[in-house]
């Protein structure tokens, strides 16, 4: 059975689980010392959900508390990742 190209697929690497399409990554997260981070590589996603981030970078939304995430807000994230037909930022 062939398998579809646009799949998602699920690796978890030296920094964290990562989320690919197409072979290329486009979500991750990791835990750092200070905050959770959830990087969403494509910048037109980010942008259109960027006021209701308390606090994020081009790609790198940072959560200090677990408490703090809003898992509404990511799922829209997370979808609109799998929407979006741009790039992602360098």
């Amino acid at each position: 059975m062939p398998q579809n190209p646009n799949r998602i697929r699920r690796k978890h690497g030296l920094w964290g689980p990562t989320y690919s399409k197409n072979g290329v990554i486009e979500v991750g997260f990791m835990s750092q010392k200070q905050y959770i981070s959830f990087y969403v590589l494509k910048k037109d996603v980010v942008d259109k959900y960027r006021d209701q981030l308390m606090d994020a970078g081009k790609g790198c939304i940072r959560y200090r508390k677990p408490e703090q995430i809003d898992f509404e807000l990511v799922e829209k994230l997370l979808e609109g990742t799998v929407d979006s037909s741009s790039d992602i930022c360098p």
